[in-house]
Formats: C-alpha cells, structure tokens, sequence
C-alpha cells in the first residue's frame, strides 16, 4: 500500500499537494523543522505537551492551537503553577497562545505550517515510497473562501511581505505524540506559499475553527487577575492553580439545583418575627400553627405550609453525567432522610436543609431573581429566600404605613448598642458603639453580597478587594460573641443563633462552604489571627465564582489584633475596644434583646431589593447598606444616633490613628522627608513596637519597617488617614491633605502639628 499519493493542484504551479500515511510521529514532525510559525487545530493536547512542542522547535517564533476537546482544561494546571506562568508569560508576548471551543467540541485536525526559507520537499523523503493518484482542483473564488477574512494584526502585517513557504495538512493526525500510540494516522498535505488562494482557503478554514472561542485566548483571566493585582505574582499564580478550578464546581451546581427544586416544591411563606411584626393574615395564621399539634394546625391561610405536607414532600435529583467524586459528596445526604439509587436521588426539604446545617453549619440563604405577581403576568424580580425548617422562607416586608412602628424598632434596636453605656468599660463609647453598629451592618448586607459581586464582575472590578469578609477583634471581654448571636438572629428571625467553631475551620472547609450555595455569612468565634493568615483561600476566593453561584462572607471573631496586609486588604477590620461587667443583670438585659423579636432587617431587605446598584466615587462597600438605614431613621422621623457610622467606623474612629497622634508628640521621635518617602526613627526603647505602628496606616500607605524605622512609601494616602483629627487628641487645628490649611486661627502649644507639618514639607 502506497505511503503517499500526489495530488497536482491546477492553477497553481506553485503548490504541491499530496496524500500521505504517517506510520509514526517522528515522520510527522518533519513538517515542524525549521518552521517560524504554526496555527494549529487538534482534539486532545495538554499544556504541558504544547509548550514542550514550542521549546522542542527552536526556530518557531509563534504557535497558536485551538484545543478541541476543552472538559476540565484548567484543572490540567491543578498543583502546576510553574506551567501556568510560563505559558501565561509566553501568551502575554504573543508566543504560544492556546484557544479552547466553549461553543463546540471539536475533532478537526489541521496544522498552517510557516517556514523563514524554503524546505526541502517531504514527499521527497527517503522514508516514503510514492505513488500519485491526479485528482481535480478547480482554481476557483469558492476556495478561496471570498476576499474577506478575519485575519489578526500579525497577519494583516504579514500580507505587505513577500510570500513565504508553508505547508497545510488536514486530516486524522493529532498534535499530542501520546495520542500515536499504536495508531497510524492520514493528512492531505499542500506545500505551497503564503500568497496563493489555496493559502488563504486553509486560513479562513482555520478561523472558523478559532471562532468557537468565546472568551478569548486560555489564561487571559489570569492575565487580568495580574494586571488588576499588586499582589506578588508567584502567590497569584499559585492560587489559580490551586485545588479545583472549573467554572462552577459540580457540587455547587447540585446544591444549587436541589434548592431550586425546593423552592419549586415546597410553599413559600413569610419570614415572621412574632407579635411586634407587622404581619399579613397569613402569615398571622403561620404563627398559630406553629404552636398547635399537627393535627390542629389550620389549613385556611395559603401560605401557611402543612406540616403533613412537608413530611411527604420528596424531591428528586438526576445524578447523570456527573462525576464520582460529585455523587459521592452527595451521598453523605443517605444519613438523612435520603436515598441513592443509580443516577438519581431522592430526598426532602427537610433532609436537605439539616445536611447543609450539619456539613457545612450554614443554612441556604440566596438572593434569587423571581416572577413576583400572582396573578400570572410576567413581571420579575429579586427575593431573598431562606431554607429552615423544612420550609422556604420570603425574606423581606414592605415598611409599615405607620412611622411610629419603624420608629419602635429603631429605637428596640439602639437598646442593644446602649449595653455600651450602662454595663461597659471604654475610654470612647461612641467609638465602640460605631464599631458595633459597622459590623452589624456588614451582617445585614452580607446575604446580599452575590448581587453586589454580579454588578462589580461587568466592570472588571476586583470581587476579593471589593467584597470584604469581617475581623472584629478585642478583649475577651468585649462582648464580641454575644455580638456574634444577636446579629445572626436578626437576620435569621431567631433561628440561628450559634457561630461555627474556630477548630473546624480550614481552606478544605472554606472550598467547601463555597459549594454550599449559600450567602449566609459564615461567623466563625474565637479564632486566631495566625490561623487566619493560613487562610490563603481568601487571596482569591471569588476566582472561580459565576453568577449562578451563591457564595458566603466570613466574619472572624477574635481575640488577637489585626491579621497579615494581604487578609487586611480584603476585609473589614473592627475594634470592639470595651471590655462588658460580667454581671447577672447585663447578661439578662442582652439574652432579652437577642431574643426579642425586631423586623428592621426584614425592611431593610426589602429596600435592598428594591434600590439599583451603582458605582460609588469611594470604596465604602457598605454604602448602599448605610443609606437604607438611614432612610429608615428618616421615615420614622427619628434622630440618627450621634454615634451611626455616616462612613466606615473603622475610618470615623480609628485607634491606630490616636497612637499616631501620640506618637509625633514624643521629641525621642525623629522624622525625615526622604523626597517621595517619609522615614519614622524611634528610640531603641520602642523597637518592637514598630510592628504595632506599621500595622496603623491603610495598606495603600506602604509602610515598611527597616529595624527601629519605619518608610511609608505613599505620604499623601498617609497624610490623607492622618487628617482627621481622633477622639483624645487636642488640637485646635485640623489638618488636612493641604498641611498648612486651619480650620481654627488658634495654633496648638504642644508643637504636634507643626511636627506633622515637617513630615510633608
């Protein structure tokens, strides 16, 4: 049998074409010496085969592939990151770029071979044993494929050269040599120029291929994560090569369709609070049922939900074309009310809801777009549901018509901040009533943060830096884990109550807590701050969020000071600067206000829901939240507290800030104007405090400690953190981001601010 057959191509004197039996890989790499560049279109090739393919051909300038078979191409760089930044590197050069088909799976193969000069012709190999069979080419416009193509800047610059050789082959070979094993493979191979017809007719052919890439060459989302970061770039790379890295893992995808078939089975009802809640009739009927037996409890109201009904409801989930790994991490739902059968499993609302509340300790809360009329017409939605007790939850009432009911509430929730006043101990208790009221408006804005996330992503706004977890931390003392239960109990109408223990949480049970779609915050007690810098998941936890997931934010309650810069500049971090009188009497007066029943979240909800997202001029991530509550205060008709955080607590009232303050006021305290740095000298005495006060400033400060001094990189973001003046501090002029501007004609005696003066002059 003939190894290759010619075929002469009419028209074109230029052109050769033949048929040929690649018995084995070496004779098909041939084709590759001496090439300066190669489009390529194969099925099943790995990253690391195509870039050792580039290194391998020395004279290759550029190597483009569209990879054909795409399942799980990112996850061939899971523990790889060595890979991922070379063939990032090499793609931000233009090198070696790699497409996948989103849009098709694609088993074409075909190889737009380049060369600088000409090639000897293979078909003249002393490895083969020709034959020629003539078969008919018609020079004609069709195979041209027209005279318009999509061809890149490269390209179009290549058409003002002279033509160069080139060979095209089309047929069964693949790129990979693995993929040869025991196989023998058949192209149809043109050697020809870069300035024939058949040339372009190969091109268009490849473009079309290339056109069902969607989302541009492979690793450009690592490309952007770089450009967006000033993070170190081996720690970035190392992350988007860690653990599992698919679009949306499969887990979350399951969790969040068996939510969907709950919310699809299962009535849904209103989230009530008790008497003090404005409520509907039914939802007033809901109430009464939950206090009688089952077999009294009414049927009238349409939304109350029959208790009977809810132990028959069954849900089923087909399992098919999921992976093992997936199935099997939903078959821990067998130790419940739940059965696995083959591809299919069979389970109850209730069942699902205490194996998210076991496994993952958080229960579902998700905003979910929702048609809202009842009477049929198409009129859609946001709503915030909430799975617990074998029900689905509406979470959200409209603001009473009566101010005088908002008002109550308001005033109820102040109550609670009080505390501060009557049973602690502080030096600033406006302070810490503004660090509380911060953090419980992280807590009301938390479940909504997906929403947030989806508006920021078409912006290309970075979700980590955007979207921040919480660290509150302080004394033991401090009242931080009677904080943790009034917070989740407002938002969960009392039905959650508990923080998730410090000892069980790692990057394994964060991965986890992702996949269980969910955005009900996750607040974790008394852990340390060392275990949180371990944490490393954070430095990109929203990399391989999508729009259809939910994903929750993390409150740490802690003991210890502020955690590592990275952590810092991805969170919110609180003071709870007071220390509470362990006395019978405040312990009493704090369980009555967790447990009483208070609707503010249930409007605030509702006016989450109802406002549009924008783009702020500031990076206040709660400044929607901070506006709804004000418009709350401003419908009742009541007065704002003095100590309401208008702007991020941890800004208003910062007491890192203070101990700068007090700092330039020692004379044993040198400073120096090093041109676009600042240096801070202190004594020998003070040494290991430069830890304490390099950790002050906001990160966008730069301060760095070099021994007992301290280089702050950026003066005007410090001079910018240092212009208001803190609580304590006596001064009768402020400074601002100009030094020499007063807003007092009175000068200060103890010399501070010309001090200040001297750091920027």
């Amino acid at each position: 049998m003939p190894e290759q057959v010619d075929l002469p191509i009419g028209g074109e004197p230029e052109t050769t074409g033949h048929i040929e039996l690649f018995r084995s890989y070496n004779r098909f790499e041939t084709y590759f010496e001496g090439a300066t560049r190669m489009r390529v279109v194969t099925y099943c090739d790995s990253p690391e085969f195509i870039l050792e393919l580039f290194d391998r051909v020395e004279s290759l300038e550029r190597l483009e592939v569209v990879v054909g078979d795409v399942a799980d191409y990112r996850e061939r760089l899971i523990d790889k990151p060595e890979l991922a930044d070379r063939l990032e590197r090499l793609k931000r050069n233009g090198e070696l770029v790699i497409y996948l088909c989103e849009t098709k799976e694609v088993h074409s193969k075909l190889y737009l071979i380049e060369y600088s000069e000409e090639q000897p012709n293979s078909a003249e190999s002393d490895e083969t044993d020709a034959s020629q069979q003539t078969f008919e080419w018609a020079d004609s416009e069709s195979a041209t494929g027209g005279d318009e193509t999509d061809i890149d800047e490269s390209e179009a610059a290549a058409e003002t050269k002279e033509a160069r050789p080139a060979t095209a082959i089309v047929g069964s070979p693949n790129l990979s040599k693995n993929a040869w094993t025991r196989q023998a493979n058949t192209g149809v191979v043109f050697e020809t120029t870069t300035k024939t017809p058949l040339w372009d007719a190969v091109v268009d052919f490849y473009e079309e291929h290339r056109s069902y890439n969607n989302e541009g060459p492979f690793l450009d989302d690592l490309t952007e994560r770089l450009e967006r970061t000033a993070d170190d770039r081996a720690e970035v790379v190392s992350l988007y090569t860690e653990g599992k890295v698919k679009t949306r893992d499969e887990v979350s995808e399951l969790h969040g369709r068996l939510d969907e078939r709950i919310e699809s089975e299962v009535d849904e009802v209103d989230l009530v609070l008790g008497d003090e809640t404005d409520l509907s009739e039914g939802a007033e009927a809901e109430i009464d049922n939950q206090d009688k037996p089952e077999d009294e409890a009414s049927e009238s109201s349409a939304d109350a939900l029959d208790p009977s009904e809810e132990n028959t409801t069954r849900i089923n989930l087909s399992l098919l074309g999921h992976s093992d790994d997936a199935i099997e991490a939903l078959s821990r739902m067998t130790n419940y009310d739940a059965s696995l059968s083959g591809d299919s499993l069979t389970t109850t609302p209730q069942a699902v809801q205490q194996y998210k509340r076991d496994v993952y300790e958080v229960p579902t809360m998700r905003v979910r777009r929702t048609q809202l009329s009842d009477d049929g017409a198409v009129e859609f939605g946001q709503r915030l549901s909430f799975h617990s007790d074998g029900r689905v939850y509406r979470v959200g009432n409209p603001i009473p018509n009566d101010p005088r009911v908002v008002a109550t509430a308001l005033s109820d929730l102040e109550q609670y901040f009080e505390t501060v006043d009557k049973y602690g101990n502080c030096n600033d208790a406006n302070a810490v009533k503004a660090h509380m009221a911060e953090a419980l408006l992280w807590m009301f804005w938390a479940p909504f943060v997906n929403r947030d996330a989806t508006f920021y992503d078409q912006y290309g706004i970075d979700l980590d830096k955007a979207l921040p977890n919480l660290y509150i931390y302080g004394e033991s003392d401090a009242g931080k884990g009677t904080f943790a239960q009034f917070a989740l109990s407002m938002i969960s109408g009392g039905r959650v109550l508990n923080p998730v223990d410090a000892d069980e949480v790692g990057k394994r049970k964060i991965r986890g807590m992702r996949s269980a779609n969910t955005a009900f915050p996750v607040v974790v007690d008394d852990i340390t701050k060392t275990t949180v810098n371990r944490l490393d998941t954070f430095r990109n936890y929203w990399g391989n969020w999508t729009p259809d997931a939910s994903y929750p934010l993390f409150a740490f309650i802690s003991n210890d000071k502020r955690p590592d810069e990275w952590f810092r500049n991805r969170s919110k971090i609180l003071h709870f600067n007071v220390n509470f009188d362990t006395s019978y009497k405040g312990e009493a007066e704090v369980n009555r206000l967790i447990e009483q029943d208070n609707p503010v979240f249930l409007w605030f909800t509702h006016k989450m829901l109802t406002r549009e997202l924008t783009l702020s001029n500031d990076d206040d991530a709660l400044r929607t939240a901070r506006t709804v509550m004000l418009e709350l205060y401003d419908y009742a008709d009541r007065d704002v507290p003095a100590w309401f955080p208008r702007r991020p607590a941890e800004r208003e009232h910062d007491a890192g800030r203070d101990r700068w303050f007090d700092l330039l006021k020692r004379e044993d305290v040198a400073t120096e104007d090093q041109g676009e740095r600042l240096r801070v000298s202190f004594p020998e005495e003070m040494s290991t405090d430069t830890y304490t006060y390099a950790r002050d400033p906001p990160t966008v400060a730069r301060v760095e400690r070099r021994g007992r001094d301290l280089l702050i990189k950026s003066p005007d973001e410090f001079l910018d953190w240092l212009g208001e003046v803190p609580t304590g501090v006596e001064l009768d002029r402020r400074i601002s981001s100009d030094p020499t501007t007063e807003t007092n004609e009175t000068a200060p005696d103890d010399g501070i601010l010309n001090k200040v003066r001297g750091l920027f002059n």
